[in-house]
């Protein structure tokens, strides 16, 4: 729902189109360029209250790119790095880029972007945009001489939404005089390139020809083709319909009002729409900035003298720590060098030198008996190898039959000295003509019992 007292300019070089209190006027393409009279003298004629202006080239310039995530003092810096205006050529506009630049500081003129999410992780595509100082200078008259709000918006960001909903995967705009091809990718905004001008040439078979495609992209352009070459002055109303002949072009038309209707204005962030960085803003920040650098640096000044006093306790605890420590040290060198200490010092390594002994004595033993016991149990097979390491104790075995490898599992795995018998593996093998059984058995030995002795 467009308001009323808002009057909506869509400016491009040679080109404006007015819409206010739903009605359209445009103005027949000059022979040379719009200068800032020209558009305040038009917009005398209107009784609105705020204007916003959606610029094409000259007035505005656009970059799309698919880059990280930039933060907005890095996303200004990204923009002004890759946009930037030529200058204008003599008897053009007649506030020319030097004279303008006289006027208004470099540093003023703002840049803005705007997200739009991609399939990469962690990659965005920014479609950034600069004003020129002919922008700024317009922005500088509407302001000085009707006293109103003036908003500047590049087109093709006020048009974005239109094309990103639209199905097809790959389409061109025309908007008032500049054109843009918009390829897109599973829903995401993958690549955004102006057109150039070639006049008469047809521009689908220009990009058909330079990106190879497998259908003709789709037009839609926001003038039709029967209003660009008669066009004037006179006012439009909504409800005028169109020629029937103009059914049968194949470009499809976005009228201004679909886009004012799906403009949302101006945000506060570029992840959440369109947004311009304010040089105001900022400036006020810095002052705010001034503020709270004094007061930080009375209150560092308040820390500095706090912390040189607590620096000073803290070398005399730290002198009162070391002669302490120096103290400590000597009670206990007179302590340790005592004859009754070292003489109860050895006494104890005796003893505990005496119980690992013992220790070693018994384990050894009953591995011993535990091993003589195991082998001597082996009935019905042959032992080809054996493996003892940590209480496990794995063997290889040959048996004439496999219920012989079962009967000694079995027997095995009731004896007091295994704790658990593991039936690796089975398999035939043969031995000078003779077939036999080979299996391994793998057993976790049994500790031994705190009654056992050596």
């Amino acid at each position: 729902m467009t308001q009323l007292k808002t009057l909506y300019i869509f400016l491009a070089k040679q080109t404006v189109w007015f819409s206010f209190d739903g009605k359209r006027r445009c103005l027949k393409p000059a022979s040379k360029p719009l200068d800032s009279e020209r558009i305040l003298e038009l917009c005398r004629e209107f009784d609105a209250s705020k204007i916003i202006l959606f610029l094409e080239f000259p007035w505005v310039l656009t970059h799309f790119e698919i880059t990280i995530t930039l933060s907005p003092d890095e996303m200004e810096a990204f923009a002004r790095m890759r946009l930037g205006f030529h200058d204008n050529p003599k008897g053009g506009v007649k506030s020319t880029r030097q004279e303008l630049h006289s006027s208004l500081n470099r540093q003023e003129i703002p840049v803005g972007g705007i997200y739009f999410k991609q399939a990469q992780l962690d990659r965005i595509g920014l479609l950034c945009a600069i004003l020129s100082a002919e922008s700024l200078n317009l922005k500088k008259i509407l302001k000085q001489e009707l006293n109103l709000s003036v908003e500047a918006v590049p087109l093709v960001v006020a048009c974005m939404p239109i094309l990103q909903n639209n199905p097809e995967n790959s389409l061109i705009f025309k908007g008032l005089e500049q054109s843009f091809y918009v390829e897109k990718t599973d829903g995401f905004l993958t690549k955004l390139v102006e057109l150039p001008a070639f006049g008469k040439i047809n521009q689908e078979l220009f990009v058909s020809d330079q990106l190879p495609l497998n259908s003709n992209p789709q037009t839609f352009q926001l003038l039709p083709e029967e209003m660009k070459n008669d066009l004037s002055e006179n006012i439009i109303p909504d409800t005028e319909k169109r020629d029937n002949n103009s059914s049968a072009n194949m470009h499809y038309e976005i009228t201004v009002e679909f886009v004012l209707s799906a403009w949302k204005g101006l945000a506060q962030n570029p992840k959440s729409g369109f947004w311009w960085a304010s040089f105001k803003k900022s400036r006020r920040l810095k002052q705010v900035g001034t503020w709270w650098n004094f007061a930080g640096v009375l209150i560092l000044a308040a820390v500095v003298g706090a912390g040189f006093y607590y620096y000073q306790t803290l070398e005399q605890k730290k002198v009162l720590q070391q002669e302490l420590s120096r103290l400590e040290l000597e009670l206990e060198q007179h302590i340790n060098n005592s004859p009754s200490r070292i003489s109860g010092i050895r006494e104890k390594h005796l003893e505990q030198l005496e119980e690992i002994a013992k220790k070693l004595v018994q384990e050894s033993l009953w591995k011993q008996q535990t091993l003589q016991t195991l082998f001597s149990s082996i009935e019905d097979a042959w032992l080809e190898r054996f493996e003892f390491k940590d209480r496990k104790l794995r063997l290889e075995l040959l048996a004439l039959e496999p219920i012989n490898a079962v009967n000694l599992f079995l027997k095995l795995s009731k004896m007091p000295e295994t704790a658990k018998v593991h039936f690796k593996s089975q398999r035939k093998t043969s031995i000078k003509g003779h077939e036999l059984i080979k299996f391994k058995l793998l057993i976790d030995l049994a500790p031994p019992s705190k009654t056992e002795a050596p």
